[in-house]
This record gives structure tokens, sequence and C-alpha cells, in this order.
């Protein structure tokens, strides 16, 4: 796991309005994190942690209501 390009990638993909994938790098992030990995190049834990959390959130599938 290189987490400086799934950090950028996420960026990118929110840049591209593909939340899909933005939220899918976000999650491998946060996974590889928890787990004791490293941050991204030049990022603080809580500026990624914060971002993740942003991210995750912003993404997070609507729950669909029935009729």
């Amino acid at each position: 796991m290189d987490p400086t390009a799934c950090y950028r990638e996420m960026l990118a993909s929110l840049q591209d309005n593909d939340v899909e994938a933005a939220r899918e790098h976000a999650r491998n992030l946060r996974r590889w994190l928890d787990r004791g990995g490293f941050c991204p190049q030049g990022q603080s834990l809580e500026d990624v942690t914060a971002r993740l959390f942003e991210v995750l959130r912003s993404t997070a599938p609507v729950a669909q209501l029935d009729s």
C-alpha cells in the first residue's frame, strides 16, 4: 500500500466527482492507518483523519426510502 498515492487518488476522484472511487480510496487508507500504517508523505495524522472522515461522511450511500 502506498498511502501517498492512495490519498492523491482519493482527492483526484473527488475532483472528478467519482464519489464511489473516492470512498473506496478513503476506506482503504483508513484501514491502512487503523492497522498501524504510516501517513501519506507530508501529511499529519490529524489532517488525514479529518479529511477521511469528511470524505466518508460526504460519500456515504443515501438510504433509499420505499414509497
